[in-house]
């Protein structure tokens, strides 16, 4: 009767954890600790998260950076790198250090200025970039501009 107790609470204790994924994804706005979670969930590994200050040009694996307010869109702005390549929701051009260090990027906006989630827009970002789909991310949604 115990092991079966126990197997119980593995499933409510999963069930629990795929409810906060769903919960997150639907988040407009999300902190560090949500993002290292759902990027646990997707495998993305190794993954820094980092305020642009910190931000290293030269780290290849998978950075996520929080701009601050650059833009005035109510909260902070998640962008992210992986491998020389730099996204950004809304399209726009990476910080000078990236530039400089002649990071790639796609000029393509898929946010919308009024709405959040560009955390969760640098998640799925990175999780097509390791696998190296990058064509199949842009191909999946409507372009803004």
């Amino acid at each position: 009767m115990k092991k079966k107790l126990n197997n119980t609470h593995k499933v409510r204790r999963g069930l629990h954890r795929n409810f906060r994924v769903s919960d997150i994804i639907k988040k407009p706005m999300t902190t560090k600790s949500d993002l290292e979670f759902l990027a646990k969930k997707l495998n993305i590994d190794p993954l820094r998260i980092v305020w642009l200050k910190d931000a290293d040009p030269y780290y290849k694996e998978a950075q996520i950076i929080n701009l601050g307010n650059p833009y005035g869109v109510g909260g902070s702005h998640w962008t992210c790198t992986y491998d020389g390549k730099y996204y950004d929701s809304f399209g726009l051009v990476p910080p000078t250090k990236f530039e400089d260090a002649g990071y790639e990027w796609v000029p393509l906006q898929l946010q919308k200025a009024s709405e959040g989630y560009c955390g969760n827009w640098c998640i799925l970002w990175l999780y097509y970039a390791k696998i190296n789909e990058l064509d199949k991310f842009y191909s999946q949604f409507n372009i803004l501009n």
